[in-house]
This record gives structure tokens, C-alpha cells and sequence, in this order.
């Protein structure tokens, strides 16, 4: 097992780390971790699966990519252990978005160096000041939407800033967001209550609120925006329209759950 430089960054017992596993044997197999400048560590057979193993490339592969949980730190041998099966689903999933949305990060900050020509020597002092000051480019990002005094105040080139700041700009606008909701809509005027409803979905349609009828009293409500709080903002005013518009009536909304509803550009 190939041991950590001294001084180099390593993970702490108890860290949720993405590893790639590199060599499988009988015994568990020796992984690598990206975030860790590719630090070798191992995964014992126990630590693979809760359940008994037969043949341990049943559950894993060379190549592949997972999440660990570190579960011991030899500091005189220098040497770590990790295990798979004591990661929880939830944290696993929540580990693999934060690891794809820091690579998406990197990725656009080392196109925007390029295309404003910092390289070589003068790339990697504007890597090693963004991560000195913000540890993460995905915490970068969050200052730079932000615009908090740390990113105006930061070392880092303000073209750089600039162009970042504008590239996370564009995507936010890109994306679409969209809500739906269930509309119980009722109202005891007997006589105009049919009348009203029609005049007040087609008052909702003109606020940019998609209104379907599925069966009396039930509606389906959709809105989109470029953010979350847009999207949702819509649906309240659809909702202060109808509650105007029916003195007689009542409206229920139930939230639907879909699928690529996302809150932020950083849900990927």
C-alpha cells in the first residue's frame, strides 16, 4: 500500500470520501482518492458488504467509483482503511452530488483561466489562492452568487471573478424551474360560480401560471421560473387571484412532487 507524502491533506476517521477502486483481491481491495491528490487506501472484505460475500468481484470492480466511509487511521504505518457497507444510502447519494457539482466547478473556473489565458505557473498560484481562500470552488461559486465581501475582496484576478460571476449568471437564467401544485377549488354561488371560475383561470393563464382542468373541483396548477422562489411566487399570486375572484369560495393547494424540480443551480 502506497503511504501519504508528509504534509499532504488526508482524510479524517469518521469523513464520508469518494473513492475509485483500483486493485481488487480476495481479501478487499486498494482504493484511490481523487480528493485526496489520489491517496491510496484500503477496503477489507468485511468492511464491502453487511452481508457474507463469496466472491467479493460480485460487489465491486476495478474502476469503479464509490463512496467510503474512513474507519481507521494507522498514524504509525501510516496507512487508512475504509468500508463501504457502514455508508448510509442517503449520505452516499449526498456525497456523489457534492463530488460531481466541485468537479463541474473546477471544470468552468479552469475553461475561464484558459479562454482569459492565465496557464502554466500562473494558473496553478490562482488554483492554490482560490482554494486557500475558499477551500471549495463549489463554496467559491456560493460567494460568487452571493456576492459576499470575501469574493469582492478576493485576491483572485477580478477578470476571472468577472467572467465566473457571469458564467453562473447564465446558467441560473438557463434553467427552468417548475412547481405544480393540486387546486381544490369550490364556491357555493350556485348561479355565477361556474362564470367566475372561467373568468378567473383565464385572469391565472395571463400571470404566466399554467391552469388544467382534471375533474370538478380539482385543478392542476404549473408554474416555472428562472429560480425556485419565482416559480413559487407565481402560484401565489395565482392563488390571491382566485381567492379575490371567488368571495364564495374556497381554494386548497397540495404540492406535487416532480421529478426535475430543482431549487438551485447547485441541484444537479
Amino acid at each position: 500500500m502506497q503511504n501519504s507524502q508528509p504534509g499532504a491533506r488526508i482524510p479524517k476517521v469518521g469523513e464520508f470520501v469518494i473513492a475509485q477502486i483500483a486493485k481488487v483481491m480476495p481479501f478487499g481491495a486498494y482504493c484511490r482518492l481523487p480528493e485526496y491528490n489520489n491517496l491510496e487506501v484500503f477496503l477489507p472484505l468485511k468492511e464491502v458488504s453487511s452481508g457474507w460475500i463469496k466472491n467479493i468481484r460480485e460487489f465491486i470492480r476495478e474502476g469503479q467509483t464509490v463512496v467510503c466511509l474512513v474507519i481507521y487511521h494507522d498514524r504509525e504505518k501510516n496507512t487508512i482503511d475504509v468500508s463501504i457497507k457502514k455508508v448510509p444510502q442517503s449520505k452516499a447519494k449526498e456525497k456523489i452530488k457534492q463530488y460531481n457539482l466541485e468537479k463541474r466547478f473546477v471544470a468552468l473556473f479552469q475553461q475561464l483561466l484558459k479562454s482569459n489565458k492565465i496557464e502554466g505557473q500562473e494558473a496553478v498560484q490562482v488554483n492554490n489562492q482560490l482554494v486557500s481562500e475558499f477551500g471549495t470552488y463549489t463554496n467559491f461559486a456560493e460567494n460568487v452568487l452571493s456576492n459576499t465581501p470575501e469574493f469582492v475582496n478576493s485576491k483572485i484576478p477580478k477578470k476571472i471573478k468577472d467572467a465566473f460571476a457571469a458564467s453562473l449568471e447564465a446558467m441560473r437564467k438557463n434553467r427552468k424551474y417548475v412547481v405544480s401544485y393540486i387546486a381544490k377549488v369550490s364556491t357555493t354561488n350556485t348561479v355565477a360560480g361556474a362564470t367566475e371560475l372561467r373568468s378567473i383561470m383565464q385572469k391565472v393563464s395571463k400571470i404566466g401560471v399554467e391552469v388544467k382542468y382534471i375533474s370538478a373541483p380539482m385543478y392542476r396548477i404549473i408554474s416555472e421560473g428562472v429560480d425556485y422562489n419565482e416559480a413559487e411566487s407565481k402560484v401565489k399570486k395565482a392563488e390571491e387571484l382566485i381567492r379575490e375572484g371567488l368571495p364564495d369560495g374556497t381554494i386548497e393547494l397540495e404540492k406535487e412532487k416532480l421529478k426535475k424540480e430543482k431549487e438551485s443551480i447547485f441541484d444537479i
